[in-house]
């Protein structure tokens, strides 16, 4: 997610946001909190799709966690 310091056109919503995400919500939810007019999902590298959980705590976990 990359802040965006402009409203995003109608138009232009869907190119921008993936509702798909299953960390869209906390986004979303970030994004208000910290009162941007509006936020891209466009080239995040922790988009996730629904269905792809296992997908994410791999990229969300340290290389570390993995050494034995």
């Amino acid at each position: 997610m990359r802040k965006v310091n402009r409203p995003l056109e109608f138009e232009s919503v869907c190119s921008h946001r993936r509702e798909d995400c299953i960390r869209y919500a906390g986004c979303l939810s970030e994004a208000s909190a910290l009162l941007w007019q509006s936020f891209s999902c466009d080239e995040c590298e922790l988009y996730t799709p629904a269905g792809m959980e296992s997908r994410w705590h791999q990229k969300a976990c340290s290389p570390l966690a993995w050494e034995v």
